[in-house]
């Protein structure tokens, strides 16, 4: 089995704060692959889809140390921690702009 798939928007909101984005993108790209997306219009940057359970799930605000760490743990583990479950957007769920 491969790397999960996780989408990151790449618009200029999410991606602003450019030292958070580029470490969310290095820290990522090690345990998935990282496809770019357009803006979602749920900024609060940087956003990032990851599927769950079958189904996609967004969160926003991914750009602290421990925001990107519990991340890259739902990826690797499929874990979601309470730091995310606070971030993801529930009206997004299994959509994509």
């Amino acid at each position: 089995m491969g790397k999960p798939k996780i989408l990151v928007c790449k618009a200029k909101h999410c991606s602003v704060k450019r030292g958070a984005y580029s470490k969310l993108l290095a820290e990522v790209s090690e345990v998935a692959e990282v496809e770019l997306v357009r803006c979602q219009k749920i900024c609060k940057g940087p956003v990032v889809g990851a599927e769950i359970g079958g189904e996609l799930q967004w969160f926003r605000r991914v750009r602290g140390a421990k925001s990107r760490r519990a991340m890259v743990h739902l990826l690797r583990d499929g874990k979601l921690k309470r730091r995310l479950r606070r971030r993801r957007v529930r009206a997004r769920t299994g959509q994509l702009c």
